[in-house]
């Protein structure tokens, strides 16, 4: 593996240099201002403004219909904001789709896993990786010469994510042959393919037994100790607390309390929202 990249493939450039600086001279890599969504005459989301700091998991917690997902699903373009915007890297992205975020960085797994279950497991991570040459059509006319190193290079990455996750004995199974858990690292896997500055965590520990739900946590911390920052939405606050700060947490659309787990639990209006949701 080449020097610039660290285990499993993501570039090793620096986070932080791209991040922008708060108020506070602190380091964030995504930032929300006044974000707000409605559906109808439903309001999901109202005056959201959060900032993500570089290097950090940042939980997102919150009582059911607290809004969290649209929240995230906002984040990663899948949803347009009726007010507010978004920064990421210094710049405002409130417009862009998700397939231009995620070029950029920016990228998310899903409740339900987003995997193809008729392609093997080394398939589902080759398909993840962006800008392939033998995709284009000029390539593809010019011949295989043009595309088959990037090829190759991509099986080299991601049999590293493979053996790092430990799923490299399950390389050439079909996706539906795995548990729920080994599906939820096969979703981590291919978004690491996409080389992620931030990366957008939709409850991954959610029907996981607990034996593999610690492995993630696992992966997950020792992903943020390689730079990676990542947005967590998730009820366990167990785990919530043994691997994110700051943790923010929002109930009826808002934001009721951010600070570190251990401070956020003990505030009354939080106590207040999870007892009332």
């Amino acid at each position: 593996m080449s020097a610039d990249t660290v285990a499993g493939g993501m570039p090793e450039t620096s986070r932080s240099h791209m991040a922008v600086a708060t108020e506070e001279g602190t380091s964030c890599i995504l930032e929300t201002r006044g974000v707000r969504k409605s559906f109808g005459g439903v309001v999901a989301v109202e005056d959201v403004s959060i900032t993500v700091p570089a290097g950090h998991i940042v939980g997102l917690i919150g009582p059911n219909g607290a809004g969290k997902s649209t929240l995230l699903s906002i984040l990663a373009g899948a949803q347009v904001p009726d007010a507010g915007s978004i920064w990421f890297l210094g710049e405002e992205i409130s417009r862009q789709n998700p397939v231009k975020r995620a070029r950029k960085g920016l990228t998310r797994t899903f409740q339900l896993s987003g995997d193809l279950p008729r392609l093997t497991v080394l398939e589902n991570l080759l398909l993840a990786a962006p800008d392939q040459s033998g995709e284009h059509l000029w390539a593809a006319l010019v011949g295989k010469r043009l595309w088959k190193r990037q090829e190759e290079a991509l099986v080299i990455r991601a049999r590293a994510l493979l053996n790092r996750f430990d799923m490299r004995k399950h390389e050439d199974a079909y996706v539906n042959e795995l548990s729920g858990g080994q599906r939820r690292l096969v979703e981590i896997m291919r978004s690491l393919m996409a080389n992620p500055r931030l990366l957008l965590l939709d409850e991954p520990f959610a029907g996981v037994n607990p034996s593999l739900s610690r492995r993630i946590e696992s992966h997950l911390i020792d992903l943020r100790a390689d730079g990676l920052t990542m947005v967590l939405v998730e009820h366990e606050l167990g785990v919530v607390e043994r691997c994110c700060d700051p943790v923010v947490v929002m109930a009826m659309g808002h934001v009721i309390a951010e600070g570190t787990m251990g401070d956020v639990r003990t505030r009354g209006e939080v106590l207040d929202a999870y007892l009332a949701g």
